[in-house]
């Protein structure tokens, strides 16, 4: 059974997302990249992204997330931020450690495209 599913599937993600979300935009560093923002539509976006990598096990294309990020000026720090967070979020959430691994190690692998500042 792949993650997405194990867990519970749209269901259960978009709960994790919900509480994410309270949080980053709660976040003194992040919340600047969430104002005027429409958060139901980057929930729907992650909700696919997830479902693309955890699913399939397959990749999200890499030009549309550094398009997606290309003006958001995003700092290391606030990746950083971002990550621990959502690790937080997975842990509450009762993901096991290797699931959550595997998924941090997921979202490490597109900083690339998504950090653009030091």
């Amino acid at each position: 059974m792949n993650l997405f599913q194990k867990y519970g599937g749209a269901e259960f993600w978009s709960n994790i997302l919900n509480l994410f979300y309270t949080r980053v935009t709660s976040s003194g560093l992040l919340s600047r990249h969430f104002v005027d923002k429409d958060i139901d539509n980057v929930k729907s976006m992650l909700i696919g992204l997830l479902e693309v990598t955890l699913v399939t096990e397959g990749h999200y294309p890499e030009d549309a997330l550094k398009e997606g990020h290309r003006t958001m000026e995003i700092t290391t720090a606030e990746f950083d931020e971002w990550v621990s967070i959502y690790t937080i979020v997975l842990n509450e959430s009762k993901i096991s450690e290797e699931d959550s691994n595997c998924i941090l190690s997921m979202i490490d692998g597109y900083r690339h495209c998504i950090v653009s500042k030091p």
